[in-house]
């Protein structure tokens, strides 16, 4: 029998593999277990703060924490918004980096700086500031990209207020303009459309940052999907001969971490230049998140396993659609996820649900096919999950069904109840499930209750009856 508990990994090629962890992420066993993997929930939201408009990124400096919602720059703390500064813009990603004494915010063709020391904010207006889509910092510098070319050039030391107009050098090895510059292990990851340069500070006194001898083929078409995460950088990126793919800095080479699921999906984005990221570390588990406009799922990559899942909210329908959450800040011990609703979420795993909305948990099996497409006989169906974790008086219950024709049509769902607080050995089996030569199953549960997969066993013989 095909392993039940998986990765994400819906193909456009049906018949080959729909499979769908949905807001459940895989884990890996690190002792001999039930199994070598188990499908976890992903954290509930609780409402941390509420800004004016959507949010556009944040950050946390050494000991504080800003959100930009709309055109104002906030600062985050016990559960209020200060506004601190207004920018010129009010949509689209931003991003962010701090110094010594200075954060530094960009919107692509403006900056602003504002002082921690004073909050003192004012837009950057000097003469040798161009713009940029990213901001980094590398030794006391902050780097930027000139708009449309391959020009990045730098500020005075600790100080982004203030620029020459001749400390700026060009990516030359390929004829393609900079998108995104970011900081790895204090070189500068110049990405251009087809290929990346990296550059580092060799204290030369006329620009201090020289290009070292390595050229990486591949380039970046998304500058807002970059996230420097488990010591390297991850990018939605492509060559030459094509884009479409997420990538991971191995050393000095672009490893493919995304997969043929995770590429036909980007593939429906409306506007996939404008993908935008965040990372997260918990647990010992590194999560990389991709959106793109247009997909009703966010692609989340867990490093450790090497596996993707989808993270959604629930429309009005009841189908899925793409999580909220944009982008990711840690601060005093807790991750904060900006919305796209203009609201600050505290991830909580004690908590099965989105606020005030329900946190839907699904999992769409690889296909279970005998050798020959015999036909199969399903005696029953157990599942092994978390039971008997409930709030008082809620009585959770989880859903089977499942397609016999590569997903085009399901059965009616089944319920069965997972067990009120503290019934920890309930017992679910479905039994009588009829016979298909191919047979895709679907778990689903939404309920206030915690809902973890360990195992799954199905009982089948083949035969006439």
């Amino acid at each position: 029998m095909t392993p039940f508990v998986g990765p994400s990994y819906n193909l456009a090629l049906r018949k080959a593999d729909i499979q769908r962890s949905v807001n459940l992420h895989l884990v890996g066993l690190e002792t001999p277990g039930k199994a070598p993997f188990v499908l976890q929930s992903v954290p509930g939201y609780t409402l941390y703060a509420t800004g004016p408009s959507a949010v556009r990124g944040c950050i946390t400096t050494n000991d504080r924490c800003f959100f930009v919602f709309g055109s104002g720059l906030y600062e985050v703390a016990n559960g209020g918004a200060t506004l601190k500064g207004t920018l010129l813009s009010s949509t689209g990603p931003v991003d962010m980096a701090y110094g010594i004494t200075q954060l530094v915010i960009v919107d692509g063709s403006s900056g602003y700086v504002l002082t921690l020391a004073s909050d003192e904010f004012v837009q950057i207006t000097a003469e040798g500031f161009y713009g940029s889509q990213t901001v980094t910092f590398i030794d006391n510098y902050f780097l930027f990209v000139r708009p449309s070319t391959g020009q990045f050039y730098i500020s005075a030391i600790n100080d982004a207020l203030t620029f020459d107009a001749l400390d700026f050098a060009t990516a030359e090895s390929q004829p393609d303009n900079l998108v995104a510059i970011v900081a790895v292990q204090r070189r500068a990851l110049l990405m251009g459309a087809i290929n990346t340069e990296i550059w580092s500070d060799s204290g030369g006194a006329d620009f201090p940052f020289e290009r070292e001898g390595t050229t990486i083929e591949v380039g970046c078409m998304a500058p807002h999907s970059v996230q420097v995460v488990d010591n390297t950088a991850f990018w939605l990126g492509g060559d030459r001969n094509g884009s479409g793919i997420v990538y991971r800095l191995n050393g000095y080479q672009a490893q493919r971490i995304s997969t043929q699921g995770v590429e036909q999906a980007l593939q429906g984005s409306t506007d996939i230049s404008r993908a935008t990221s965040y990372a997260y570390q918990e647990n010992g588990l590194t999560f990389y998140a991709l959106n793109a406009p247009g997909l009703k799922a966010t692609w989340v990559y867990e490093v450790s396993s090497g596996a993707w899942h989808e993270r959604c909210d629930l429309d009005g329908y009841g189908q899925f659609k793409a999580d909220r959450g944009v982008c990711h800040a840690f601060f005093e011990g807790h991750h904060l996820i900006g919305g796209s609703d203009g609201k600050v979420y505290r991830l909580d795993r004690a908590v099965h649900r989105k606020a005030s909305d329900p946190l839907a948990q699904e999992r769409v099996s690889p296909h279970a096919a005998a050798p020959g497409l015999k036909t199969t006989f399903f005696d029953a169906f157990h599942l092994d999950c978390t039971t008997g974790e409930a709030p008082q008086g809620e009585d959770p219950h989880v859903e089977l069904s499942w397609s016999d024709d590569s997903g085009a049509n399901w059965s009616n769902p089944v319920s069965m109840s997972i067990g009120k607080v503290g019934q920890r050995f309930a017992r679910l089996t479905w039994r009588r499930l009829g016979a298909a030569r191919d047979r895709v199953w679907k778990l689903r549960h939404s309920a206030n209750a915690r809902f973890d997969i360990v195992n799954v066993q199905i009982d089948t013989h083949q035969g006439n009856t």
